[in-house]
């Protein structure tokens, strides 16, 4: 952006400051242009989305209020119509959609939302709008809702058995669900980038892109939970995310050995689905493949020892705050 008042581009400041919301206050990494000649300070629309979006995200990190996905997840596990799911909860018949589409409910109806995660709770909230809908559509919603309790059952075990621990929207995952399908097509688009995808490498691409779309956008692009080791910041049971994608057939994993060790090698067998996701993600993808395309897996292990999120966790081997360290990253912005 360019001042108003000298035409000259402006560089952009940060600075940590407490924003007023609802009656409570939230501290983010506030962003803006600043002229070098008058000291003036300006947003445009992008800038002040970041800046809002950190706010939104601990205001419903903290009063337990669902995040869009999860209220569109929980319409889409019922197979239910926005306007129908509206009519059932007793909202304004276009609340749902506006909720899903990012606007804050009130701590009372987000909680609602939250509730009904459990089929016996949606099961409740039908009967007492049995009024409201057709019989045949009533016995199809509760059929569904009996089958998915049972399925629940079985879904349960399989957690308890083999899932990954750090599932959970908040500041530790960028106020992301964990999506396996975004990081399957990520690893398509880098490949497709021709870019080497050995699993070390990897990891560092998947950090970077979901701390610089932080930086961008005020959220993850993946819902990792980082944590710093001797290699560099890697995901949480990223062994357990790369299962995943090879059970899925969404990659192949190859085998190499170099010098006396084994390396891993990712074949990405999807074709890159861009519609998965934004423009800032867009961008944020092409923006890392540029800057590591060329660059080895020793080379960019040693680029992310230099970032402070690294430095900071290493000796305890930490979990990564997307807050802290998002806005300080020095090998990309």
């Amino acid at each position: 952006m360019r001042s108003p008042f000298t035409g000259k581009e402006m560089r952009i400041v940060r600075e940590n400051t407490i924003l007023p919301y609802r009656k409570d206050e939230f501290e983010i990494v506030y962003q803006a242009y600043e002229c070098d000649d008058t000291k003036e300070r300006f947003t445009d629309d992008e800038l002040d989305m970041i800046n809002i979006n950190q706010v939104h995200n601990q205001y419903r990190e903290k009063y337990g209020i669902p995040f869009p996905e999860e209220i569109k997840n929980i319409r889409e596990k019922y197979d239910v119509s926005a306007k129908k799911m509206s009519e059932i909860l007793g909202l304004g018949s276009n609340a749902y959609r506006l909720y899903e589409s990012g606007e804050m409910p009130s701590v009372s109806i987000g909680r609602l939302i939250l509730s009904i995660q459990e089929a016996d709770e949606f099961k409740r909230q039908i009967e007492f709008s049995a009024h409201l809908l057709k019989q045949t559509e009533y016995n199809r919603l509760i059929k569904n809702i009996y089958q998915i309790i049972d399925n629940d059952k079985d879904l349960w075990r399989k957690i308890v058995e083999e899932e990954y621990a750090y599932k959970t929207i908040d500041q530790n995952s960028g106020f992301k669900l964990l999506d396996l399908d975004k990081i399957a097509n990520a690893l398509s688009y880098f490949g497709c980038a021709k870019i080497d995808l050995f699993k070390t490498k990897v990891n560092k691409l998947l950090f970077y892109s979901d701390f610089l779309n932080y930086q961008r956008f005020g959220s993850s692009i993946f819902g990792i939970t980082y944590k710093a080791i001797p290699f560099g910041p890697v995901p949480v049971e990223y062994e357990k995310i790369f299962k995943h994608l090879y059970d899925d057939a969404s990659i192949d994993i190859e085998q190499f050995q170099i010098d006396h060790n084994y390396a891993e090698k990712f074949i990405p067998h999807l074709k890159f689905n861009k519609d998965l996701f934004n423009n800032v993600e867009l961008k944020v993808l092409e923006d890392v493949a540029s800057a590591f395309k060329n660059k080895n897996t020793t080379e960019i292990v040693n680029i992310s020892h230099l970032e402070p999120a690294w430095i900071d966790n290493k000796d305890t081997r930490s979990i990564i705050s997307y807050k802290k360290y998002a806005f300080d990253l020095k090998a990309i912005r």
